[in-house]
């Protein structure tokens, strides 16, 4: 009997070391993994560069925006069909866009990464092109997305 009382004994002891050695473990790993430094977005549409602020006219741009991309997008971050386009500005150059805006199936066959993982993220829905929409229109639209 007392063997087995010992036995229980050690089999608790040891128990309770691998569990605290665990949370030890767990602990360092989140404080080690928290306190590293947040990655830079892997990649950017067009130049890596950013572009200038867009000047263009919000009252043309809001209604643009209404009558052919709402549907599809919102102006803050929210998903719909497509992605939120908050900061679109930030993330690609002007010329991107509007290459992507009037044919996005030519940026998509041009191996375009950024335009290619959109792709793929949003179940390869397919944009159609908005080529009757001019650079200034598209001025107008980014002034009322990011204002």
């Amino acid at each position: 009997m007392r063997n087995v009382i010992l036995h229980t004994l050690q089999v608790s002891i040891l128990t309770l070391v691998i569990s605290m050695l665990t949370f030890v473990i767990v602990i360092y790993t989140y404080f080690e993994i928290k306190s590293r430094p947040k990655p830079e977005p892997q990649f950017f549409c067009g130049t890596e560069s950013q572009i200038d602020k867009i000047h263009g006219e919000n009252a043309n741009g809001e209604n643009l925006f209404n009558n052919n991309c709402a549907a599809c997008h919102s102006t803050s971050d929210e998903t719909l069909v497509g992605p939120g386009l908050k900061n679109i500005s930030e993330r690609c150059s002007f010329q991107w866009i509007v290459k992507w805006i009037h044919n996005p199936q030519k940026v998509l066959k041009s191996n375009d990464k950024y335009a290619n993982e959109l792709f793929q993220k949003f179940n390869q829905a397919q944009m159609p092109a908005f080529s009757n929409l001019s650079e200034k229109d598209i001025k107008d639209i980014l002034a009322y997305i990011n204002p």
